[in-house]
C-alpha cells in the first residue's frame, strides 16, 4: 500500500488541478457524460454555500409553534399568518421556503405539513435541539475568531460548568438551562439504548453524569427491580430528585 501512495497523490493533485481550472469547469458542464457530474458538484457547493439560510428556516419554524399549528391540517395563507404573527407577505415567504425545504408543502390555496415538517412535529426532542442552534450560530457568526478563541463562547455560558474551576459549588440557577435542555432531548437517545441493550439482567444501576435522572426514570419502566442511583454535580442532582 506504501507503494501506491506517492502515485495516489500525483492523481489527486492532477484532480485538483483539473477541478479548480475554470476551463476545465466549462467543459465538464457542456460535455454529455460529464454534466450529470459536474450538476450534482454544483448543487452540493450550492447546498453547502446554503446550509446556513435552512438551518435559520428550520430554527424559525420550530420558534414560531409552524409544525404544532399545521399538525391538525393545512391552513390557508391569511389564517397561518395571524397565528404565525407575521404579515402576509412574511409568513409567505417563511412557507416557500419551508417548502423547499420539505418542511412543508403547499395543498392548493393552503400550506400543510410536508414530510420532514410532519417528522418534527412528532419529535419534541428535536425540536428541542433545533431551538437550542440560536446559541451555536450566535459563536459561528464569526469562526476564524471562535477558532482563534479570541471570545468566550455563548454556549460556554450556557454551560457554565465547562470551564469552571469549582464545578461543585454552582448554584441550581446556573445548571438549570442546560440540565433542563438535556432532559428534554435525552428520551429519544434512552429509548434507542435501552432498545439496544436489555437491562433487566442487572440488580443496580448507576448514570455517571445522570443529569435530572431522564434516563434512569425510563430503565425504571422497562425493568422496575432495579436499584437506581445517580452521580452528578450537587446542583444537577438536586434537580433530579425534584423528578
Amino acid at each position: 500500500m506504501a507503494l501506491l501512495d506517492p502515485w495516489l497523490e500525483r492523481l489527486r493533485s492532477v484532480r485538483d488541478r483539473l477541478v479548480a481550472n475554470p476551463r476545465f469547469q466549462r467543459w465538464a458542464l457542456k460535455n454529455p457524460i460529464t454534466r450529470p457530474l459536474a450538476r450534482r458538484g454544483a448543487r452540493a457547493g450550492l447546498d453547502l454555500a446554503a446550509g446556513f439560510v435552512y438551518s435559520q428556516v428550520l430554527v424559525a419554524c420550530a420558534q414560531l409553534k409552524l409544525f404544532d399549528i399545521l399538525r391538525d391540517g393545512p391552513l390557508s395563507l391569511d389564517a397561518l399568518a395571524t397565528k404565525l404573527a407575521l404579515s402576509e407577505p412574511a409568513a409567505r415567504r417563511l412557507l416557500e421556503a419551508a417548502a423547499s425545504l420539505g418542511l412543508a408543502e403547499r395543498r392548493g390555496d393552503a400550506y400543510g405539513l410536508g414530510l420532514l415538517g410532519a417528522a418534527f412535529a412528532g419529535n419534541r426532542a428535536a425540536l428541542t435541539i433545533v431551538e437550542h442552534q440560536p446559541l451555536l450560530y450566535a459563536d459561528l457568526a464569526d469562526p476564524v475568531a471562535l477558532l482563534r478563541q479570541e471570545k468566550r463562547g455563548a454556549l460556554a455560558d450556557y454551560w457554565p460548568y465547562s470551564d469552571g474551576d469549582a464545578p461543585e459549588s454552582l448554584s441550581a440557577q446556573q445548571v438549570g438551562p442546560y440540565s433542563a435542555f438535556m432532559a428534554a432531548t435525552q428520551p429519544m437517545v434512552a429509548q434507542e439504548a435501552l432498545d439496544a441493550y436489555d437491562i433487566s439482567r442487572h440488580r443496580r444501576l448507576l448514570d455517571i453524569g445522570g443529569g435530572e435522572g431522564v434516563f434512569l426514570t425510563a430503565a425504571a419502566a422497562r425493568a422496575p427491580h432495579l436499584q437506581l442511583a445517580l452521580f452528578d454535580l450537587p446542583a444537577v442532582a438536586a434537580r433530579a430528585k425534584e423528578r
